[in-house]
């Protein structure tokens, strides 16, 4: 198997050194600011506290994987996820619910002056809800499709429905969607001359440039994710043979009875 020169990005570890870092928070800006484009434009961010202690009935806290506030106070969640779940866009918005309801303050005098919470989820799987790359759900008019309050906003990221060839590239969005999935096997990232910024993404984004300590904890995260990746894929094909295997038996039994 030939070696990876860049680091995989749907790994923990990998998608920390990319964009959870001081270091690389100009590219965590950037992917935002692509994503938003005409809508919000981030000038700065900084990081969160990842935990969120807020206390709920069940005593159930959690942890996002990036979790940043913008100069005017609008948050950003940022998650990874790579293997899909139950019930995941109700999670989602769970996720934003306890980042809007941390907001409130005791008194009267607080009259919901809300600043905006953005989720944007990050999917390594196809979710079976849509054949879309990019869901974005916002608080609208049934009828109209008008948006009321643009507090709550949230954006799905399919990378498996994302199909373009390099060539066929042509947003920025693109450009991002297109070197992170196809990242562990490139031997130069693309679209360098479009985006400057990619040049540092292909700096930290190197295997080599990093120091022993983030070698060794990307190393351990990537067995756990390949090891992962093997039981999700022995599981599926498993279960294509039992059900074709069921479906053999239930034809023949159809066949009995005529």
């Amino acid at each position: 198997m030939k070696k990876s020169v860049f680091i995989n990005p749907f790994v923990d570890r990998g998608f920390k050194i990319l964009f959870g870092q001081e270091s690389s928070k100009e590219l965590l800006i950037e992917l935002i600011n692509d994503l938003l484009e005409g809508e919000h434009h981030v000038e700065d961010l900084s990081y969160m506290d990842k935990e969120d202690p807020s206390e709920t009935t069940d005593g159930r806290g959690v942890v996002f994987d990036l979790l940043c506030k913008d100069r005017d106070g609008t948050i950003f969640i940022v998650e990874l996820q790579n293997a899909r779940q139950d019930y995941f866009y109700e999670r989602a918005l769970y996720y934003l619910c306890r980042m809007i309801a941390s907001q409130g303050k005791k008194g009267a005098s607080w009259k919901f002056k809300l600043v905006p919470v953005y989720g944007i989820f990050l999917l390594n799987f196809k979710s079976g809800e849509t054949d879309k790359v990019r869901t974005d759900l916002v608080i609208a008019d049934r009828d109209t499709g008008e948006q009321k309050g643009r507090n709550f906003r949230e954006i799905f990221i399919e990378f498996p429905l994302f199909n373009k060839t390099e060539t066929e590239c042509e947003t920025p969005l693109d450009y991002w969607l297109y070197n992170l999935k196809h990242m562990e096997q490139l031997e130069h990232l693309s679209f360098k001359g479009q985006k400057a910024l990619f040049n540092r993404l292909e700096e930290l984004a190197r295997i080599a440039n990093m120091n022993k300590k983030e070698r060794a904890e990307y190393e351990a995260a990537l067995k756990i994710y390949r090891d992962n990746e093997n039981v999700v894929t022995t599981a599926r094909r498993e279960g294509i043979a039992i059900g074709e295997e069921k479906g053999v038996l239930k034809t023949a039994r159809l066949m009995k009875l005529n």
